[in-house]
């Protein structure tokens, strides 16, 4: 890694660096870009310009990069272990506050692992793979998801059909494939795009995946039903009981006979519709006129 300083003379840009990065002179080599001068009376002074290149402390890289990150999330009272392992920077967070890393299905460990990596490698010039683990997360998830794996391949190889999991990061989808990867007559494949992208567990028998169910054991269909015990429909949505009292409808006399049933309507009564015209008709050829015929409904006048 390469950083650019300045000083008045090389020394004090050297020194500024050494203070800066936690180094010594040992740590990292130096490269002089500009010597300085001093000028005449401070007019036309220019500063030494010194170039470092050194190897960083990629642990120490990390754990300056979490702290500012996590003063602004506004995330406190957790505490940072980092270790190198050959080519892996191990991080565990812990604390009651690092809680809030682990929403949504951890989605914010698997973002900040990826953005770690990339920091990391781009800062320290050599390769190193990152993982973060907040509160035994990832030894809880596993866990987990490896009981879930036996329990559904399980199930699949008992039903011979596949079975579709729910919705996984990429963490979560390796340990369902890794777990079941050696599991006799079962196979795992991934669907679908992120973040609804799952993992399918599928039967692979020599005796293939088992018949669909017969559903055409339903004698009839709804069409074919007899009517109610009662002769109505009723209840909820259906149609209401006629009841006794309700207002009969206008009869109609046919043509030559006498009307004999009920009074229809009374005087001054308002009528609508064909009604009214009937009506009208007859009052105008005269409403004494009794029995009533010629199929019009029936109607009185006051003097009647």
């Amino acid at each position: 890694m390469e950083k650019i300083y300045k000083g008045k003379t090389i020394e004090d840009a050297v020194a500024k660096a050494c203070k800066e990065l936690g180094l010594t002179t040992d740590d990292f080599s130096q490269e002089v870009l500009e010597l300085g001068a001093k000028g005449f009376l401070g007019i036309g002074s220019k500063d030494a310009v010194v170039k470092i290149t050194y190897t960083p402390d990629v642990c120490q890289c990390v754990r300056d990069y979490l702290e500012g990150l996590f003063e602004k999330m506004g995330i406190d009272d957790v505490a940072l272990d980092i270790t190198l392992e050959k080519e892996t920077v191990l991080i565990q967070v812990t604390g009651d506050n690092a809680n809030l890393l682990m929403k949504n299905r951890g989605e914010g460990v698997d973002a900040l692992q990826l953005l770690l990596s990339l920091i990391v490698n781009r800062d320290c010039g050599e390769y190193y793979k990152i993982s973060f683990n907040v509160n035994d997360y990832k030894e809880k998830t596993k866990n987990r998801l490896e009981a879930l794996a036996i329990k559904t391949a399980t199930q699949v190889v008992k039903n011979r059909r596949k079975t579709t999991l729910p919705p996984m990061t990429s963490f979560q989808r390796r340990i369902i494939h890794a777990k079941l990867q050696d599991f006799e007559k079962v196979t795992t494949y991934s669907v679908g795009e992120d973040p609804n992208r799952r993992v399918v567990v599928s039967y692979t028998g020599e005796d293939g995946p088992a018949p669909r169910p017969n559903r055409d054991f339903r004698k009839g269909n709804r069409n074919d039903r007899g009517p109610r015990r009662d002769g109505n429909r009723g209840g909820k949505g259906g149609y209401a009981k006629r009841s006794d009292d309700r207002r009969p409808r206008r009869e109609y006399v046919p043509e030559g006979e006498v009307y004999t049933g009920p009074i229809t309507h009374l005087p001054g009564e308002k009528l609508s519709g064909s009604a009214a015209k009937s009506s009208a008709t007859v009052e105008t050829a005269g409403a004494s006129a009794s029995p009533v015929t010629g199929g019009t409904p029936f109607t009185m006048d006051s003097e009647n």
